[in-house]
């Protein structure tokens, strides 16, 4: 489970990556309008001249960026998806766990409300010790049991539901990726 939350983390530090080259990206973009729209303005011929030399020296550096983002679009894609079907398998895994646990934990409730139920009757019915002491440790452990079960299945219903949400992140991004590739297209 720890190599999984490492995959995670590393895809979402990966997104978080993406994510700030496509923001300078957006930024290089409206600073060139923002140059082209002033050199259209400017008629002093030598500031003219230098501002029409910095503005292809940016769309150089923004091919540059939209060149590199390309490929990390795709990389990035490629590994949500292969997340995404590993993490499909392990929803299932883990929805059968919570089952299995479910269960285990409805027996060892059932278990503890015997062991009470028959406590409660020995109050009435005066037992000899032994049966006493027998009965109390039944007791004793079919709530250790119940309450194991209890909390391993509140740790199983945990890691589904941040399963589902990681799962719902890696599909918005998806969606993004290919936005992100049709603004690519456009600049």
């Amino acid at each position: 489970m720890n190599d999984h939350t490492t995959v995670e983390k590393r895809l979402k530090t990966d997104i978080h990556y993406k994510n700030a080259v496509r923001k300078d990206l957006v930024d290089s973009v409206r600073q060139l309008h923002d140059w082209q729209e002033k050199l259209n303005q400017i008629h002093n011929i030598r500031k003219e001249k230098k501002l029409r030399k910095t503005v292809e020296r940016y769309r150089g550096f923004i091919e540059d960026m939209r060149s590199f983002l390309s490929p990390l679009l795709d990389e990035l894609e490629e590994d949500i998806r292969e997340e995404m079907s590993f993490s499909e398998d392990e929803i299932k895994e883990f929805k059968q766990e919570v089952q299995e646990e479910t269960k285990l934990a409805s027996e060892a409730r059932i278990a503890f409300e015997k062991a009470r139920d028959a406590a409660e009757k020995t109050e009435d019915n005066k037992l000899e010790p032994a049966e006493l002491v027998a009965l109390k440790e039944a007791y004793s452990k079919a709530w250790r049991a119940f309450r194991l079960e209890k909390h391993r299945l509140n740790e199983a219903s945990d890691e589904l539901e941040s399963e589902q949400t990681d799962r719902d992140i890696f599909k918005m991004e998806l969606k993004r990726i290919h936005v992100e590739r049709h603004f690519i297209k456009e600049v």
